[in-house]
């Protein structure tokens, strides 16, 4: 019986550490560099891009690339201990839902939250790493 709860709780506890947010895409997209600072923290460094600015953040190991000033492409690499599965979506932010195309190693969700494409990309074990193109293409 000891042994039965201990699992139970030890499920709990892995279930929770899931269920973290990592990063809060919706709260970023669309923002400027500015807001997203207070929302996440100072970038680490921030170089221009062929699309704009591209700034990486310790949160989450995130990646911006900031189109027309805006908070538009976002990768975000520190999500290699949740499970590579819909529920995903909720360390990023969203609620889990369907994917409009899935394979062995990648999810994608056209339209999720009024974005354009949110991709999310298997790894060894669990997910690798999440890719929002939030406006453009």
């Amino acid at each position: 019986m000891k042994i039965k709860v201990l699992g139970f709780l030890l499920s709990l506890v892995s279930l929770q550490a899931y269920s973290a947010t990592v990063v809060d895409v919706p709260a970023i997209v669309g923002k400027s560099k500015a807001e997203v600072s207070t929302l996440i923290g100072a970038p680490s460094s921030c170089s221009q891009s062929k699309y704009g600015e591209k700034c990486q953040f310790s949160k989450g190991e995130t990646e911006i690339v900031f189109i027309k000033g805006k908070a538009d492409w976002i990768t975000i690499e520190a999500i290699e201990n949740v499970p590579f599965n819909q529920a995903a979506l909720e360390s990023i932010g969203f609620k889990s839902s369907p994917p409009s195309f899935k394979n062995n190693f990648s999810m994608r969700w056209s339209g999720l939250g009024g974005l354009y494409e949110v991709s999310l990309f298997k790894g060894e074990k669990n997910s690798d790493y999440a890719y929002i193109k939030a406006y453009t293409k």
